[in-house]
């Protein structure tokens, strides 16, 4: 379970107030994402737990306060095909997705994706590392992978020419205890 750290890294003014979760690279891109896009995420994974659901990451790539990629968005990917321990998105989600984040978000970007492992903790398999090579190949694209079962978060992202593991920072909502709904 990913839990917070002591001492938080410096979060960029545009993202304020926050909590850090796991441990923070200096040899990647800071993640920054809303408290409201995960608790969307995890009410998403909830639905079913019998099989692997997805979906994509909307925010925006920014330099600066150095660089960090911010995840302000959440969108459950349409047209899947999905089972038990394996997820693929088919054209019609790329198309669905793409027409949705012109239509909802103008300017944003994807991202990144999220699937769930129900029950069997967060990592990226093989056929994971599959996906993000080559459809999620720029630098700052991220994975996330949730086991809504043991409520477990973890980001994974670019370091060169692997994909490794990192902490995030939750942007919490003003004015409320930090990321209550996601048990952090």
């Amino acid at each position: 379970m990913i839990h917070p750290v002591p001492k938080p890294a410096p979060v960029p003014a545009a993202v304020r107030p926050s909590c850090v979760l796991g441990t923070l690279r200096d040899d990647v891109l800071a993640v920054y994402v809303h408290e409201r896009v995960l608790e969307d995420i995890l009410n998403y994974s909830e639905k079913d737990v019998s099989r692997e659901l997805g979906g994509f990451l909307i925010g925006g790539f920014h330099l600066d306060g150095g660089p960090y990629v911010e995840v302000r968005h959440f969108l459950a990917a349409g047209d899947i095909r999905s089972h038990a321990t394996s997820l693929t998105f088919t054209h019609e989600t790329w198309a669905g997705v793409n027409r949705e984040v012109d239509r909802q978000f103008p300017g944003a970007l994807i991202v990144g994706w999220q699937h769930t492992h129900p029950r069997l903790g967060v990592f990226l398999s093989g056929y994971d590392l599959f996906l993000h090579r080559h459809f999620f190949r720029e630098p700052w694209q991220v994975a996330l992978v949730v086991d809504p079962v043991r409520r477990e978060f973890g980001f994974f992202q670019w370091c060169g020419t692997d994909i490794v593991g990192s902490g995030f920072v939750c942007v919490r909502k003003s004015g409320e205890a930090p990321c209550d709904r996601i048990g952090l």
